[in-house]
Order: C-alpha cells, then sequence, then structure tokens
C-alpha cells in the first residue's frame, strides 16, 4: 500500500515540477505582461520551496521501502540457507535410518547413529537400552562415550523412579536442558551409569506399532545443548532405531527358531535314519526266514497264507554220519562253525539256482523249486544245485579237517506251502511230496543224488541216471528209483 502511494506522490511531483518550469518560462518571455517581477518571484519561489518539501518526503518514503526490501531479501537469503540446511540434514538423517534399519546387529546400529548424526546433534554420550518385558527393566548394552564404541552392562528397574522408566510409564520423551536443575532427583542415576560429565540428556522411548523396545538416550556435556530441530532430528533417529533394533530381535529370534528346527530335523533325520537301519534288519531278517513275496503278502496283513502248487522239486541233504563225527569235535562251537560253512555253501547254491531255501533240521538241509513263484524248469535247478553240492562238499573237505559226505533226495510232485502260526512262523511244505523227497534221502547212498521216477522222467532226456530199479520204501512201498550222475 505504501509503495503505491509513493508512486503516486512521485507522479504528482513530476507534474508539479513540470507546471513550475513552464510557468517561469513563461514569466521570462512575457515580461510586458504588467506583473510585479518581485511578487511573480516570491510565488515561483513558494512554489519550489513546496516542490522540494514534497522531494525530500518522497525521498524518505523510498528510503524505507528499499530497506525493508533488504531486510526481506536478507530474511529470505536467512530462510533459503535454512531449508538448504534442513533439507541436507533429512536427507543425512533419512540415508541413516536406511543404515539403522537394514542392520541386523545392534552394535552396527548404535555406532552409525553417532558416526552419522555427531556432526548434526551434539552427543557426547549415545546409548539405547532394550526393554525386557519378564523382567521389567531396561537394559543399556549398547553405548557409545567419547567418541569409543563402551558395552554398558547397566540396568534401570521400571519399578524404580529414573528416566527410563519415565519415558515406559508415561510414553513420552524426556528432555533436560540442565539436568541438576530440571531432574535432580535422577541425577545420581545418570552419572551412575554415564559418567560426571552429563548437563544436558535426552531420552526417548523406542516403540514398534504400540510396542515398547527400548530407550533412546543422548547426552551432552553442556547446557542447553539441544535446539529444536536437533531434537527433531533425535526424535526421528529414534523411530529409525525402534525399527532397527525390532528387526534386529526378530532376526534373532528368527536365527534361534532355524537353529533349533535345523537341529530338530538333524535329529528327526538322524532318528529316521535309525528306524530305517533297523527296518532295513528286520526286514532282512525276515526275508532271511521268508521268500518276498510271502513276507509282502504277512505285511500286507494276510493272517494264515496257503498256496497250491501242482508241480515242485523238493530236495533233502543229510550230511552222513554227523552224529560220531561231533565226538571228534573238540568244542561245540567248532562244530557249529562247520556245519554252518557247509549250510552257507548251500545257501549260495540255492541263490544261484533261484531256489527257495525252507529250513534245516539239525544236519539235514531242505529247499525246493518252483515255489513261491512256479516256474518250468524247477526239476533242473533242483538236479544242478544237487551234483554243485556234492562238489562244494568234496572241495571243503581239506578246510574242515574232516571226511564229511552228504547224502541226497530228490522228487517232484504237488505240494502246499505256507505259513502257519504267530510266533517263530516259516515258510514250510506239506504233502506227499514232501514226505516222498525224505524218503529219496534217508534211502540213498553215501555221496550220491537219490531221486524218484518223477524226477527221472522229467530230466532223462538231458541227465545220465543210474537205474536203481525197484526198492522197498518205508512207509510207501515198493518204488521204482535212480541215482542222478551228471548232465549229458
Amino acid at each position: 500500500m505504501e509503495k503505491n502511494e509513493s508512486t503516486k506522490e512521485s507522479n504528482t511531483f513530476f507534474e508539479q515540477e513540470f507546471k513550475l518550469l513552464s510557468d517561469a518560462q513563461s514569466f521570462l518571455n512575457n515580461s510586458e505582461n504588467g506583473e510585479d517581477p518581485k511578487d511573480k518571484l516570491k510565488t515561483l519561489v513558494d512554489s519550489y520551496e513546496s516542490l522540494l518539501k514534497q522531494s525530500s518526503k518522497i525521498m524518505k518514503i523510498g528510503d524505507s521501502t528499499q530497506h525493508r526490501l533488504l531486510k526481506t531479501q536478507e530474511e529470505l537469503t536467512n530462510s533459503n540457507i535454512m531449508l538448504e540446511a534442513a533439507y541436507m540434514d533429512l536427507k543425512l538423517v533419512t540415508e541413516v535410518g536406511r543404515i539403522i534399519t537394514s542392520s541386523l546387529e545392534p552394535k552396527v546400529i548404535i555406532q552409525s547413529v553417532y558416526q552419522n548424526t555427531k556432526s548434526m546433534v551434539p552427543m557426547d554420550i549415545l546409548a539405547f537400552g532394550i526393554y525386557d518385558e519378564e523382567k521389567k527393566e531396561i537394559k543399556y548394552k549398547f553405548c557409545v562415550i567419547d567418541g569409543r564404541y563402551t558395552p554398558a552392562p547397566s540396568v534401570d528397574s521400571l519399578e524404580e523412579d529414573n528416566p527410563s522408566s519415565y519415558c515406559i510409564k508415561h510414553g513420552q520423551e524426556l528432555i533436560s536442558q540442565d539436568v541438576e536443575k530440571d531432574f535432580p532427583q535422577y541425577l545420581a542415576e545418570i552419572r551412575k551409569h554415564f559418567g560426571e560429565n552429563t548437563q544436558s540428556a535426552s531420552y526417548f522411548p523406542l516403540k514398534v506399532e504400540e510396542r515398547f523396545i527400548g530407550v533412546l538416550t543422548v547426552h551432552s556435556y553442556v547446557k542447553n545443548a539441544f535446539q529444536p530441530n536437533q531434537l527433531n532430528i533425535l526424535r526421528t533417529l529414534a523411530n529409525y532405531v525402534a525399527i532397527g533394533v525390532d528387526n534386529a530381535d526378530a532376526y534373532r529370534t528368527l536365527s534361534k527358531r532355524n537353529k533349533e528346527l535345523k537341529d530338530s530335523l538333524e535329529k528327526i533325520e538322524e532318528l529316521n535314519k535309525n528306524i530305517e537301519e533297523e527296518r532295513q534288519k528286520s526286514e532282512n531278517l525276515l526275508l532271511n526266514i521268508l521268500p518276498r513275496s510271502i513276507a509282502d503278502r504277512l505285511k500286507g496283513g494276510e493272517g494264515v497264507i496257503a498256496d497250491y502248487f501242482p508241480s515242485s522239486t523238493v530236495l533233502f541233504a543229510d550230511i552222513v554220519g554227523f552224529s560220531k563225527l561231533t565226538t571228534k569235535i573238540k568244542t561245540p562251537t567248532r562244530l557249529v562253525e562247520i556245519l554252518n560253512r557247509i549250510f552257507t555253501e548251500f545257501d549260495v547254491i540255492a541263490d544261484k539256482y533261484k531256489l527257495e531255501k525252507i529250513k534245516t533240521i539239525g544236519d539235514c538241509y531242505m529247499l525246493a523249486g518252483g515255489i513261491p513263484v512256479p516256474t518250468a524248469d524247477h526239476a533242473d535247478k533242483a538236479a544242478e544245485a544237487a551234483l554243485d553240492m556234492i562238489r562244494r562238499l568234496e572241495e571243503l573237505k581239506p578246510e574242515l579237517e574232516f571226511d564229511f559226505n552228504v547224502r541226497i533226495g530228490l522228487h517232484t510232485g504237488e505240494v502246499v506251502a505256507g505259513v502257519i502260526g504267530k510266533n517263530k512262523f516259516v515258510y514250510d511244505l506239506w504233502g506227499d511230496s514232501v514226505n516222498t523227497a525224505s524218503r529219496m534221502e534217508s534211502h540213498g547212498s553215501t555221496g550220491r543224488i537219490h531221486v524218484s521216477e518223477a524226477v527221472y522222467l522229467s530230466l532223462k532226456d538231458k541227465y545220465s541216471f543210474e537205474d536203481r530199479s525197484i526198492i522197498e520204501v518205508k512207509g510207501k512201498g515198493p518204488m521204482h528209483t535212480y541215482f542222478l550222475l551228471d548232465k549229458k
């Protein structure tokens, strides 16, 4: 408004000045107009004097306006400098916040806050305490004093009156520019934790989603250390520290749970491994007793298993004179070792020809072909196994140190095979064919393979036989039997 008035007065002044000049020229040009020159000159002088006063007034107004303009310009410049400084502070605080919230170590967090903000905020001491809800206390484990990281294992009980409990109970910050004057009741507690030099102190509660995380505190060795903008920076940093500490705590908890889970998984894997080993042992033991197909059926829930086979070849092998030889063997252990050595070789032969070992009875060994999976060549395989048994036992004599011999009987016919009972069950055979094969063995000769006519008729085109003609077989009557010699 003053600027407009000044401009208006300036315009009027120039108009008056121009009019005065015109009057003076007109007076000088028309000296004969009859006017008194003295009066006219006086009038011009008065007008000029008035004009000078107006000019002085306008100059004063202009000086005042210019002064105000310069002052305003200075204030704007200062504001721009402050805004630029505030922007740089905000940028730095934001970067510090990024570092804090991305860190997972409280020690790194406290050092980052100090290193990056000491130029903005006076801080001789920087520390934060972690809230222990169970123990109702703030544990100050992390602290920077005079630029050095210092573990500070001090504790503020929330059940006592101290700066930390004030922050947590009231949920608000505590700011003091002169601790001795503002909070004399806290002075001893503060200096006990952080030394004798604290003059200004600020405490900020750390919260995340209404959950207390802890307390951030900054101390200065001078009074009136914290300006309003610096306190705003500290408030912002407190928010970042709360998030960073909470993230670090969540990471530690997650890491601990992951380790516990890993340990549990390792234990489970070890248990599963042990269970699998035990299962495999049980499986192997079961397969040593039963054919796989029969074991699978038992595990599948079948109770009594009995299968009819219209054609199977049964073999009995008996160690001749074994009872008499036992009197010559010094120890029972050696006796069992010898018998085990012979029958182990017989097991290998049975596996070789895919025959099923049924059982051993004392010094007698029994196997069968064509069960539990029917095959067309079971008689051939049983014959080959019998011949191998004779040969292998002959090879073992030097090793065994005794003259062991075997007597073998074979018969082909129908059988029933299966498992009965619940305790110590075995896969066994029943039927007349089993009895006949047993009779072939008992009525045979040492070191020879005695077979029924059924076996002879099945194999006569492939093997050589010695006709034994008709003999009387106990429990069977007269039977035409043969000795198996070898493959043609």
